[in-house]
């Protein structure tokens, strides 16, 4: 029976439409790579499903790999992330296609070589950037592949934090020209790979042989050490990579009726050492003047980029009326100095600053300024106060320390009759002086009683400071702690050999110090008067006795002075001694 015309193509139309839905529908499906709605985040990196010359192919003898995943993928920073070794001049091409990972080879491959493609963190999805971490394609145009592996960990010299993301590369003495220890300096290396977050590295598929370890911050992406602020770190002592022999058990001839026989066979390679590689900035010797500006109407304050020995001005163009017309200060590790100016400079000061031999700088400085600011300009026309602040905390005072005052600006006269002390049933006589040739740290002595309460009164302009300002009337309360109130911990220290000192570092659990002591020989190191609280113990060998940690030089073959820490949290409690044994390896 013959259908109406009209009829059939309607029901063709709709044949149609419902195709092109199905097939839209599916393409979407197919695409939709994120999780669906409400359900959890995708956090589960590309796998590789197929990869075209297989993985670890020998005889290699391809223009290009193909690499599927199981989902789309993209590219990140793969100029920064992807390492070839053995480098090659022209690097690869590498495409994406989708679910594919095209790698084109632009140059002509090394004869019996194994060549390892590691793609750092550059493969990542396409929806959430979940990031492939490390992952090789490895093939040799030779009949074998190289199977050693260097295993190791990036940790921060100075605080032993794990490093993410440093190239960690090995060299061969194989260079007619070029020493090895100057390699990294000028050549990029024979293989490398980049520490993980946990600050875990492992450079694979090496032949046997020694190998120079070198670990690089790489702020330009050139494989070369090339940067004064680039991080290193490196092994002093080459890294000897031999091949296990294992015993394999022979199939016996089917001819023969004696038993199956062992023997060893270079059957897998293994390096079973594991390396820690501590990374540091080398310490800069070129001393600069960073920054210089007026800190105050009396105060000039410089900074250096190195600590500095000694620093000197000399006045241009005016008058100081006396030879002592300034008093340096020094911070504490010595990179800044605050020049603090005796009264009657003029306000406006033309300066030459010298620091040791090799900073000299010529400045103008306009030591008062006029603010168009009302409000600034009534804080200005009203009379200075001077601050006085006390080391008592909440009102608590420790009993081991030594009650002082601090002044932000030099003190130039004082009158310590108006310092006066109580208690709540007497009336004391404490003695005051200043401990600092700036007089900016008094000390008020006297023998505190654990549990007492006191009260420190320091009367109305009992001190002027340099710049013509009195104090008002300061009031400080407060009540020294009990030796119940504290813990003790005391530490038997023992190491092997010791060259310098030992720096002992008592911190809290978040690295700020608390304490610091330093011994010449292993022995008990005793921290009293300690607050209940968690602690931690960081040992610093001194070698060169300076007081200070330093970092190393590569150039000079030097690695960063040695850091341990003691493994075991410190849980001080009060009203108690806590001993422990610390062997240090």
């Amino acid at each position: 029976m013959n259908d109406n015309p009209a009829e059939s193509m309607s029901r063709i139309h709709l044949i149609m439409t419902a195709f092109i839905i199905a097939s839209l529908l599916a393409l979407l499906s197919c695409a939709r790579q994120g999780s669906p709605m409400g359900g959890p985040k995708d956090e589960k990196p590309p796998e590789v499903i197929l990869e075209i010359p297989a993985n670890r192919t020998v005889y290699f003898n391809f223009p290009k790999a193909v690499i599927t995943f199981d989902e789309f993928i993209s590219l990140k920073d793969p100029a920064k992330e992807i390492f070839v070794s053995p480098p090659m001049k022209v690097k690869p091409d590498y495409k994406v296609a989708g679910k594919k990972l095209v790698i084109e080879f632009r140059e002509e491959l090394q004869k019996n070589a194994t060549y390892t493609i590691n793609f750092g963190n550059s493969i990542v999805d396409y929806t959430e950037a979940n990031a492939l971490v490390n992952y090789e394609y490895v093939f040799s145009t030779g009949d074998h592949i190289d199977s050693l592996s260097i295993p190791g960990k990036i940790l921060n010299a100075f605080d032993h934090k794990p490093e993410t993301g440093i190239l960690v590369m090995v060299y061969r003495d194989d260079n007619d020209t070029i020493p090895l220890d100057s390699l990294p300096l000028k050549v990029p290396p024979k293989s490398a790979s980049k520490s993980t977050k946990d600050g875990s590295f492992a450079i694979n598929n090496l032949a046997a042989g020694e190998y120079k370890l070198f670990a690089l911050e790489d702020m330009n992406n050139n494989f070369i050490f090339d940067m004064p602020s680039e991080r290193i770190a490196f092994l002093d002592s080459l890294v000897t990579l031999e091949p296990e022999l294992f015993p394999v058990l022979m199939a016996p001839d089917s001819t023969d009726t004696a038993d199956t026989t062992g023997v060893l066979l270079p059957e897998k390679a293994v390096n079973k050492n594991y390396y820690t590689l501590y990374l540091f900035t080398e310490t800069d010797t070129v001393q600069k003047l960073m920054s210089k500006k007026p800190a105050g109407k009396n105060l000039l304050q410089y900074i250096f980029k190195l600590p500095v020995d000694s620093a000197r001005l000399t006045p241009l163009g005016f008058e100081t009326g006396r030879s002592d017309w300034y008093i340096p200060e020094y911070g504490v590790v010595r990179d800044t100095v605050n020049f603090w100016l005796m009264p009657g400079h003029p306000d406006t000061v033309r300066v030459v600053m010298q620091a040791g031999l090799s900073v000299s700088d010529t400045t103008r400085f306009v030591m008062s300024r006029i603010t168009a600011d009302v409000k600034n300009r009534r804080r200005d026309a009203a009379p200075d106060v001077m601050s006085i602040s006390a080391n008592t905390f909440a009102g608590a005072f420790n009993l081991n320390q030594d009650l002082t005052l601090s002044f932000a600006i030099p003190v130039e006269d004082f009158d310590s009759s108006g310092i006066h002390l109580f208690t709540p049933t007497d009336t004391l006589v404490p003695e005051f002086f200043f401990y600092d040739t700036l007089q900016r740290k008094g000390m008020i002595n006297y023998p505190w009683q654990p549990g007492e309460l006191y009260h420190l009164l320091i009367a109305d302009s009992v001190f002027c400071d340099l710049s013509g300002a009195y104090n008002d009337s300061t009031s400080i309360r407060f009540k020294v702690r009990t030796l119940e109130d504290y813990g003790t911990l005391l530490m038997n220290v023992t190491v092997p050999e010791l060259t310098g000192q030992l720096i002992v570092q008592l911190m809290t659990d978040k690295e700020i110090k608390v304490r610091q002591t330093i011994i010449s020989e292993p022995g008990a190191v005793q921290f009293r008067y300690l607050m209940p609280g968690n602690y931690k113990l960081k040992m610093i060998f001194d070698k060169n006795s300076n007081g200070r940690w330093d970092s190393g030089n590569y150039r000079k073959y030097s690695l960063p002075e040695r850091i341990e820490y003691y493994d075991t949290p410190l849980n001080i409690r009060s009203n108690w001694d806590l001993q422990e044994d610390w062997q240090v390896n």
